[in-house]
Parts: C-alpha cells; sequence; structure tokens
C-alpha cells in the first residue's frame, strides 16, 4: 500500500465518520438508518465527487509537510518524530 493510498484511506474513513455523525446528530436520524443510507452515500456521485477533492488536499499537504520537514531539517533531528 502507498502512503498515498493510507492518506486517501484516512481522508474517505474521516469523511464518512463525518456523514454519519451529522447524520445522527445533526439531522436526527437513528443509527440503524443510517448504516443502511450509508452504502447509498458511498456510490452518490456529489460524495465522491467531495471525497476525491478532499483526498486530493490532503494527500498535497502531506506531501508539502514532508518535503518541508526533508529539505528544513537539519540531519541531526531527522531522527525526532514528525509531529
Amino acid at each position: 500500500m502507498t502512503l498515498q493510498q493510507i492518506i486517501e484511506q484516512a481522508v474517505a474513513d474521516a469523511f464518512a465518520a463525518g456523514a454519519e455523525w451529522y447524520a445522527i446528530v445533526r439531522a436526527r436520524q437513528d443509527s440503524a438508518s443510517v448504516g443502511r443510507e450509508a452504502r447509498a452515500w458511498q456510490k452518490d456521485h456529489r460524495y465522491q465527487l467531495t471525497l476525491k477533492r478532499h483526498q486530493r488536499q490532503a494527500t498535497e499537504a502531506v506531501g508539502r509537510a514532508l518535503m518541508r520537514l526533508i529539505l528544513t531539517e537539519e540531519p541531526q533531528d531527522r531522527q525526532g518524530t514528525l509531529f
């Protein structure tokens, strides 16, 4: 699995969690109906377009952060954590 795939999966999971939270908390749906509707959300074209945009933005942001770390860190600092 590539870093991009890992990022895309993490964003997709977070995106789905946000949609479920909205349906349960804000739209006052019960969790059983939300679970059934989640499969439909994932197939919806608008949901897919929005998800892809967020995945692309997250992947680009992680890439920029990694490049910034690589180019600006002192060699001895690279042994530390990323966060």
